[in-house]
């Protein structure tokens, strides 16, 4: 997080290099938020650049009183919510599967493991498609990017008390979903 400070006050210098290496470190993960809002891969590509292009453009207006990555993550957010508003649609399309985090295995893996935890994936990826966008997020912003709920809040601009609801039911509606994946996997 110092390191974001330190290219954050570069890019207020004028460091091109410095805007260039935030962009590197936050990409994904601003990508996927917007995609998990729109749902569409160039949709979310185009809600991305507007995203950084809004940052670098407001970025003196970064006052440090939260994460640089908390700012970033509410403005990817936000563009994104715009952008489904204005496209006013719910598409869903389950072909951009390179779009979802990877469950990683720590340990090694024997191939079995390895189809085994691609199956989980593939389920994990449906699941959560099937959740409305702004629950998509909560979920990839608490279970797979490890935001603190008070985080989340600041970002989505819900209650803590509404995240935690909302989880609560999240973690009951993927467990609908993901349960014939698990009884399929005992058999």
């Amino acid at each position: 997080m110092e390191e974001d400070i330190r290219l954050v006050r570069l890019t207020l210098q004028g460091s091109r290099l410095a805007f260039r290496q935030l962009v590197e470190r936050y990409q994904n993960f601003v990508f996927t938020i917007t995609y998990r809002v729109l749902r569409s891969r160039e949709e979310a590509e185009e809600a991305a650049q507007d995203v950084f292009v809004k940052v670098h453009k407001t970025l003196a207006s970064f006052e440090q009183k939260s994460k640089f990555s908390t700012w970033l993550y509410t403005i990817a957010y936000r563009t994104a919510i715009d952008a489904n508003r204005r496209k006013n649609n719910d598409t869903r399309s389950l072909d951009d599967s390179e779009v979802f985090l990877q469950v990683e295995d720590t340990q090694t893996a024997s191939p079995v493991a390895v189809l085994q935890n691609k199956d989980l994936q593939e389920a994990l990826q449906e699941a959560i498609l099937k959740l409305k966008p702004e629950d998509a997020t909560i979920v990839t912003l608490f279970y797979l990017n490890e935001k603190p709920i008070k985080e989340i809040s600041e970002i989505t601009r819900l209650t803590e008390t509404n995240i935690k609801t909302r989880l609560f039911r999240l973690r009951e509606a993927l467990k609908h979903h993901l349960t014939p994946f698990w009884e399929s996997d005992r058999g």
